[in-house]
């Protein structure tokens, strides 16, 4: 089986679209209130360090994903304890995205239809794709995200009869506090969620890029979600926004033109279904790589579907309702997520150092 080798701007692509997934449907920075965009500009300067260590870590060993980094560090028996680690987070995420957007679909246009058939029909879609390979997932990807840019903007510039600048005021009127915890839970989701693309950035045809794809990518999808979540706020307002399980898709249900524009919605729910099925194929993705890695098969492809199944499995079983979706969201995932998107990586990065000191040291004079 040949390798399969993306370029710069395709993992861009793919980058940008994981990034905004399942953000645009749950928003994000709700918990600062009126201070939504000062909270996603200080998660963007909180990224920055995390992401240096991701481009780091995968310069340091240009040819290895996260799996064989570990195994190169740890050795044998430690690496492969971190990969099974590694694995259960991404295999998680993927179920985590699998139901926020089964809630989101049978909350807002099918309520009668059972979320265990929606998921099926996501995950179905997905196992075809990854077997498809990343070749195939980033090309797609290159296509629809123009069409997803094209209609974020369309949408935003359609707002401006019914925006109101007031909802921004009164600026830090709950002090700081807020406005930190809240750029955390950003930074943790959906920033430093790509550390995941380190399980195959390996792959990239020109590897010195990787820098260029992590920093574009914050640029440009932090844009997007300060764009979509400020526009959020400005139409709806606060107390609105905090009522609401889906509020950027409700604020798009305000758009009115005269007697001929209207209900535009589904064009936005397909934008975010997409972005969703490509977050989801990435997980399954990284989730399948690590998989075959620590089996020892040679062909990811084998274990897919069963894995793909396991996800959807998960995502069934993993909350009992709506609201214990969001308060995991917004109140934990912050936290547990941090072993994997902070902790591993920069205690893989400081036992590289360590390894590199104790070599230096073991040369003779």
């Amino acid at each position: 089986m040949g390798k399969e080798l993306i370029t710069e701007r395709q993992a861009l692509a793919i980058m940008i679209m994981f990034t905004l997934g399942s953000t645009l449907v749950l928003g994000a920075g709700g918990t600062a209130k009126n201070d939504v965009w000062l909270s996603i500009l200080l998660s963007m300067l909180m990224s920055v360090p995390v992401l240096l260590l991701y481009c780091r870590l995968q310069r340091l060993y240009p040819d290895k994903n996260i799996y064989g980094i570990f195994d190169a560090v740890y050795g044998n028996i430690i690496g492969k304890l971190m990969s099974f680690v590694f694995i259960w987070y991404v295999f998680h995420l993927g179920a985590l995205v699998i139901r926020n957007f089964t809630e989101f679909i049978v909350s807002v246009s099918l309520p009668e239809t059972p979320q265990n058939i929606i998921g099926l029909f996501m995950i179905v879609l997905c196992i075809w794709a990854v077997k498809a390979g990343i070749e195939v997932i980033s090309r797609w990807t290159s296509i629809m995200l123009p069409v997803m840019v094209l209609v974020i903007l369309a949408v935003t510039m359609l707002f401006a009869p019914i925006l109101d600048f007031e909802n921004l005021k009164p600026v830090l009127y709950n002090g700081f506090a807020p406005v930190m915890d809240s750029a955390f839970s950003v930074f943790a989701f959906p920033f430093s969620e790509t550390v995941i693309f380190l399980t195959f950035f390996n792959q990239l045809t020109k590897k010195e890029k990787v820098y260029k794809v992590y920093f574009w990518n914050l640029i440009i999808s932090g844009t997007f979600i300060l764009l979509v979540s400020v526009r959020t706020l400005l139409s709806l307002g606060f107390p609105n926004i905090d009522i609401l399980f889906f509020p950027t898709y409700a604020s798009v249900r305000l758009i009115n033109i005269g007697d001929f524009l209207e209900r535009i919605e589904i064009t936005v729910a397909m934008v975010f279904l997409f972005a969703g099925f490509i977050k989801i194929s990435v997980c399954l993705y990284g989730t399948a790589i690590g998989a075959a890695h620590l089996l020892g098969y040679s062909n990811y492809r084998k274990i897919v579907a069963p894995l793909g199944l396991a996800m959807l499995i998960l995502s069934i079983i993993i909350y009992k309702n709506t609201s214990e979706m969001f308060d995991w969201a917004n109140n934990i995932y912050k936290y547990y997520s941090f072993t994997f998107e902070v902790f591993m990586p920069a205690v893989t990065y400081m036992a590289i150092g360590a390894r590199k000191l104790l070599s230096r040291k073991k040369k003779p004079a």
